[in-house]
């Protein structure tokens, strides 16, 4: 079969004088044999993707995972690609004139065993929160996340995973504390005293909590050098970055990302996923 070959490639300059003349070096970084041929791409810089336009598909293209990711099968021909928004594609063709638009969304296996969450188990939509307990956008998020929840009080389930970031000091100890409050059955509760005092998060006030919620002290205390909780926020850092988590609050529902100017429209979202169950 014939195949065919993307090859990207990055030019390097060398000034040999001032503005006028330069040599070029060439060095191939990445180099892909396709099955058909490349018609057209368009970029996504924000998710990392290229999106390959094929006689019969678009091919979602990572770079970072140095492979061909998903596909979008066509049902007719198309010449151009271009990228209208974060995620809608928009085809055209010339003889004839045709115009198509495409909405995609990545769905994303989010591992949330062991993970605590609140609402049913076997909800037919799932939010998942990836946090950091310094956020202060983290918060405003969960105080409307709550309000939502009791809007639906069946139907959905909502999951924490944690994304302390390296410019917040404590918010990787806010983490490791609410988990150990967990063990004694408060995880909620210490949750949502974080990130109600998101901005005076420190070792005090860690305490203070723990004292308030009435939690066996020395248990605490232990249990927040559990190596077993440090695996497991370790694991929800890498489980972010690699679906393209990269600050916070990042959200999704039943594994698509929640774009920031949608989080205000959760609701129905919710709603337009029940139905699609």
């Amino acid at each position: 079969m014939f195949r065919y070959i993307i090859m990207i490639g990055v030019l390097i300059g060398t000034l040999t004088a001032p503005l006028v003349h330069a040599e070029v070096s060439f060095e191939p970084i990445l180099t892909e044999h396709m099955d058909e041929p490349v018609l057209d791409l368009a970029t996504n810089p924000d998710q990392g993707l290229i999106f390959f336009l094929t006689p019969s598909a678009v091919l979602l293209y990572s770079p970072r995972g140095k492979g061909v990711i998903d596909r979008i099968p066509l049902n007719d021909t198309f010449d151009r690609i271009d990228l209208l928004g974060d995620d809608q594609l928009i085809l055209t063709r010339t003889q004839p004139s045709w115009v198509q638009i495409i909405q995609y969304s990545r769905i994303f296996p989010i591992d949330i065993a062991n993970r605590a969450f609140k609402g049913q188990a076997d909800a037919k939509v799932t939010i998942v929160v990836f946090d950091d307990y310094q956020c202060p956008y983290c918060a405003r998020l969960e105080r409307f996340i709550e309000q939502v929840l009791e809007q639906f009080p069946t139907g959905v389930k909502y999951v924490i995973k944690h994304f302390p970031l390296s410019s917040h000091p404590f918010a990787h100890n806010g983490a490791m504390a609410a988990l150990a409050a967990g063990k004694q059955g408060k995880f909620w509760e210490f949750h949502s005293r974080l990130l109600e005092n998101h901005d005076q998060v420190n070792e005090q006030k860690i305490l203070d909590i723990a004292g308030e919620l009435k939690l066996d002290l020395d248990q605490f205390k232990k249990d927040r050098q559990l190596a077993s909780s440090r695996k497991l926020i370790q694991a929800d850092i890498e489980d972010g970055k690699a679906i393209g988590v990269s600050g916070t609050p990042t959200a999704f529902i039943n594994g698509k990302q929640i774009r920031n100017r949608e989080l205000g429209s959760l609701p129905e979202l919710i709603i337009r996923e029940l139905g699609d169950n």
